[in-house]
């Protein structure tokens, strides 16, 4: 946390050939990303390789994504999913919503819509914000499921409270619309203020265009909504 890699690297290192699994999971982090040693994707994916043998489920998440990227090891899709259904079952929400979006893109096999939308919602409704989001698109779109307006707005809403940017964009252009939920303009216009502050391009236009339709009143509320968030983080 400190940013002093060399100190980590001093304490990991035993712990590591201890056969401490933390400690062999965030070496492979270090050398994955070249944090106070040089980058060596190889090294990092047999440090996890290592924290997985002993059961350490982000190091199995891990495995898969370099797997899945190549990077490391030989890209293998069908390796990838394995040790992602690995860290599932011990519960690593971020591997069951890895896998839902493999389903839906059809990355082993043919493209699994129903199948997707059931990991995703269940990494969902554990609070992985990035599900939530997906999962509201999905509610939205119909796609493995029945759309449902509603449901994709409590979904974007759920990921926007946790700050992510997207979903707060969507959500804000589905209050001013009043789409799957009551119109709010005051709160849309707190929504797409806070997704433009972190760099949503088509926030900001939706932003200049609603502020352009509202009271001055409203707009301050707004602004005073949007300076008083804060994230309430779940995964």
């Amino acid at each position: 946390q400190k940013g002093d890699c060399a100190a980590a690297l001093a304490e990991w290192q035993p712990l590591a050939d201890a056969n401490d699994a933390r400690a062999q999971f965030n070496l492979g982090v270090m050398y994955d990303e070249g944090r106070g040693v040089m980058e060596d994707p190889a090294k990092a994916v047999a440090f996890w390789k290592r924290a997985a043998a002993l059961g350490y489920a982000p190091a199995m998440h891990n495995l898969g994504l370099a797997y899945l990227s190549g990077q490391g090891v030989p890209r293998d899709p069908a390796a990838a999913k394995s040790w992602l259904e690995s860290a599932a079952r011990a519960g690593y929400v971020r591997s069951i919503y890895t896998l839902g979006k493999m389903l839906e893109a059809g990355v082993v096999g043919a493209p699994d819509p129903a199948g997707a939308f059931r990991l995703v919602r269940d990494a969902a409704e554990r609070g992985h914000d990035r599900a939530q989001y997906n999962l509201g698109k999905m509610y939205r779109d119909g796609a493995g499921t029945e759309a449902d307006p509603a449901a994709a707005v409590k979904w974007f809403a759920a990921a926007a409270t946790q700050g992510h940017a997207r979903a707060q964009a969507h959500l804000g252009r589905r209050l001013a619309r009043g789409e799957g939920a009551p119109k709010d303009e005051v709160e849309a216009l707190k929504w797409l203020t806070l997704a433009a502050s972190q760099g949503i391009a088509d926030a900001e236009v939706d932003r200049k265009a609603l502020r352009g339709r509202m009271s001055a009143a409203d707009i301050a509320e707004a602004e005073r909504r949007a300076r008083a968030f804060k994230p309430e983080r779940r995964s």
